[in-house]
């Protein structure tokens, strides 16, 4: 695989930001290759994938891109008090990919995951253009914000959260992902595969549970996998093999 670090100066955050991408090394002449996105967690960064697991070694065989940017603690969100990180997810960021690499633009070649915060960004964006992505995965993810919310209360992150998503509840907003599926047609909710992964350790494995008892009522194809295990890197180690092999494996 070749590694990939790059500087972007993007219009849309109106700042400098990182990338770092993995493409296989023998890309032919005139060939496109399927893309996973691949978000981080709360106080990550684009390097986290690349250090604390193995993905290059994962991703190798499947001859797959795989993107991780940096979006800092925003939720991968147009924060309210703060930078549009949903619109550079879902439009500067992926335009930028497809005209400077050998990246395929068509739906069933794009893919994307994420791990807690990163996990919620995943699907928002997945399920907020399911017209775009064909396949998407939490691992541990956030999935109830008015939990986090609460969480938040009385220590440093409370501003922070505030600042992303406001002071009024995020139900029923573009924020919810509840709303969101609510929102989609029965041929979005069917062309759409997700993969929900959880620790039954985790401090979010009850809103998980609750998240996927939501999927249980909708049209929409899901996967759960859940085993023992905390809010970890052992965890998201092992469970992004999973999301990989039930991604690209034919």
């Amino acid at each position: 695989m070749t590694n990939l670090t790059c500087l972007f100066g993007s219009q849309t955050l109106e700042l400098n930001t990182h990338i770092n991408i993995l493409l296989p090394s023998d890309i032919k002449q005139g060939e496109k290759v399927k893309v996973l996105y691949l978000l981080h967690g709360y106080f990550g960064d684009h390097t986290d994938w690349i250090r604390l697991t193995s993905i290059e070694r994962y991703i190798e065989k499947y001859r797959v891109a795989v993107v991780m940017p940096s979006a800092n603690n925003s939720y991968y969100t147009d924060m309210v008090y703060g930078l549009r990180y949903f619109t550079y997810m879902t439009e500067e960021l992926p335009k930028f990919i497809e005209r400077t690499f050998p990246i395929s633009s068509k739906r069933e070649d794009q893919y994307i995951a994420g791990l807690s915060m990163g996990g919620y960004g995943a699907l928002k964006i997945a399920l907020s253009n399911p017209d775009r992505y064909h396949k998407a995965a939490s691992l541990s993810g956030a999935l109830d914000l008015e939990h986090i919310r609460k969480l938040s209360f009385g220590n440093g992150r409370q501003s922070q959260y505030e600042a992303t998503f406001g002071l009024t509840s995020t139900l029923n907003t573009n924020n919810d992902l509840k709303y969101l599926i609510s929102n989609m047609t029965n041929k979005q909710k069917e062309a759409l595969d997700l993969f929900i992964g959880c620790g039954t350790e985790d401090f979010l494995y009850q809103d998980n549970i609750e998240f996927i008892s939501y999927l249980k009522s909708q049209n929409l194809s899901y996967t759960y996998v859940e085993s023992k295990g905390a809010h970890e890197w052992s965890f998201w180690d092992t469970y992004i093999q999973k999301v990989i092999q039930w991604m690209f494996q034919k």
